[in-house]
C-alpha cells in the first residue's frame, strides 16, 4: 500500500521538522515548503494527499497559498488543513470560507494533529470512491494516446507553412483545426485591455495547441502567431479529432495530459508575475526558454522577451545589461546565450 503524501507549508523551522518528523514516524511520505510560494511550486509540482499550511508568512500567507491552489484543477480536490496560532474566530471563519478543510491552532497534541489527517485523508477516499473520475486520478496510457495521435496529423495530410509575424489562429476565432508544431516556433499571446500584448507561451517541435478551445467549442482565447522565419504546422480537422477522442480514450487521456500541463504552466507564471520581481522573472523565463531550446542561443527580440516577462522592454534590457555584467549571459543582436544557467535559475531577487 503506498504511503500518504503530506506536503508542510511553515516558514518556521522548528516547527516545520517538528511535524515532518511526527509524520515520517507515523508512516506518512514528507515533503517541505519554507513559505507559501515554496509551497504552490511544490503542491502544482508534485500534487500530494493533503496540504498542512501555516497561515502567517512572508510573501504569500496561507490564505493565498489556498486560493491559489483551490484555482487549480490539479490541487483544487486536495485536503487543506490550516496551521496557525492564532484562534479568533474571524481567522478561522475566513479560512472556511476560502475552502480550508479544518484548522489546528498552535500549541497542538500530536494526537490531535494525526486525528485530523487520518479523518481528512479517509474523507477525500470516500470522496474518491463516489466519483469514478476522480477515483482513477493518473492517466493510463497517455503515452499510447500521443502516438495514436500523430498517426492522426500523419493520415490526415493536411499542413500549412507560415513566415515569421504571421498569424496563424486570432483570439476571438472558432478553430477547426489542432494545430501540431513540425518545424519553429510559434508565439501565443493575449491582449491586455489597455493595448499591450503578452507572450503566454512559447511552442516548438511537437507542441500541440487549440486543445482546449476545440474541445470545450469555445473561442480561442489567444493569438498564436510564427516566432520564426518559417513555421510548418500540420492540422487535423475538428471533426477528425473529436471522432478519434469519442473512440479512443487513451487519445482522450493524452489531450488531458496536455491540458494538465498547461494548466500548470499557467499557474506557475501567475505565481512568478504575481510575487518575482522584474529581474527574477526574465531570469527564469530564459531558463526555461534556455531548455525548450536545447541549449541553442534563445533568438528573441527585447519586445517580445518583455511580453513573455510581462513588463516593458525597458525593463528587460536593464535585467539583461546586469546579467551581462555578471558573465550570466551573452548577447549578439536578437541572439542571447546562457553562459550559467544554474546561477541565473537561482537568482532570488
Amino acid at each position: 500500500m503506498n504511503k500518504a503524501s503530506i506536503l508542510i507549508i511553515e516558514d518556521n523551522g522548528e516547527v516545520r521538522e517538528n511535524l515532518a518528523e511526527i509524520l515520517e514516524l507515523y508512516g506518512y511520505e514528507v515533503a517541505t515548503a519554507n513559505h507559501g510560494l515554496e509551497g504552490v511550486k511544490a503542491a502544482l509540482n508534485q500534487p500530494p494527499d493533503l496540504i498542512l499550511c501555516d497561515v502567517m508568512m512572508p510573501e504569500l500567507d496561507g490564505y493565498g497559498v489556498l486560493n491559489l491552489l483551490s484555482e487549480n484543477p490539479l490541487t483544487a480536490a486536495i485536503p487543506f488543513v490550516f496551521i496557525t496560532a492564532r484562534t479568533e474566530k474571524e481567522d478561522i471563519r475566513r479560512g472556511m470560507n476560502l475552502g480550508a478543510d479544518d484548522y489546528i491552532t498552535k500549541p497542538f497534541y500530536k494526537d490531535e494533529l494525526l486525528q485530523v489527517i487520518r479523518t481528512r485523508l479517509k474523507k477525500a477516499a470516500n470522496s474518491a470512491k463516489g466519483s469514478p473520475e476522480v477515483a482513477t486520478p493518473h492517466l493510463r496510457d497517455a503515452g499510447r494516446g500521443r502516438e495514436r495521435l500523430l498517426e492522426a496529423f500523419a493520415a490526415a495530410g493536411n499542413s500549412a507553412t507560415y513566415e515569421a509575424g504571421e498569424t496563424i489562429a486570432r483570439d476571438g476565432d472558432r478553430v477547426h483545426f489542432l494545430y501540431l508544431i513540425e518545424e519553429g516556433r510559434v508565439h501565443l499571446s493575449r491582449t491586455h485591455e489597455y493595448g499591450r500584448d503578452y507572450i503566454i507561451a512559447d511552442r516548438g517541435p511537437g507542441d500541440i495547441f487549440g486543445t482546449a478551445s476545440l474541445l470545450e467549442r469555445i473561442p480561442l482565447y489567444y493569438t498564436a502567431r510564427a516566432a520564426s522565419h518559417s513555421v510548418r504546422c500540420a492540422r487535423l480537422p475538428a471533426t477528425q479529432l473529436l471522432d478519434l477522442v469519442n473512440r479512443d480514450r487513451n487519445v482522450a487521456e493524452a489531450l488531458m495530459h496536455v491540458l494538465a500541463g498547461e494548466a500548470v504552466e499557467r499557474s506557475d507564471r501567475l505565481v512568478q508575475q504575481a510575487y518575482d520581481s522584474v529581474r527574477r522573472r526574465t531570469a527564469l523565463i530564459l531558463c526555461d526558454l534556455h531548455e525548450r531550446y536545447r541549449e541553442a542561443p534563445i533568438e528573441l527580440s527585447r519586445d517580445e522577451l518583455a511580453q513573455m516577462v510581462g513588463t516593458t522592454k525597458e525593463s528587460v534590457i536593464r535585467a539583461l545589461s546586469d546579467f551581462r555584467r555578471d558573465d550570466l549571459i551573452e548577447t549578439d543582436g536578437k541572439e542571447i546565450r546562457l553562459l550559467h544557467p544554474e546561477k541565473l535559475k537561482g537568482l532570488s531577487v
